[in-house]
């Protein structure tokens, strides 16, 4: 993805949580930010579309069991 990004393809972003650190193609949710603001909404957005990846993902995971292993 950063290689992408740092070769001019703007045209993707990752979806990351607050563990993450900043980063121009990452995505993160924006702390402490007042109701009805724009980084409020932009934050509620983000957080509604990590639920429904997170989703996603355990519903991959219920149906091949072998996402919920690690590789050794």
């Amino acid at each position: 993805m950063k290689r992408h990004f740092d070769n001019g393809d703007r045209r993707t972003w990752l979806l990351g949580d607050d563990g993450y650190p900043l980063e121009p193609w990452l995505m993160t949710p924006i702390k402490n930010q007042h109701l009805g603001t724009p980084e409020r909404r932009y934050t509620d957005a983000h957080g509604s579309a990590r639920n429904t990846i997170e989703r996603c993902f355990g519903v991959l995971k219920s149906v091949f069991r072998c996402l919920s292993h690690q590789r050794q």
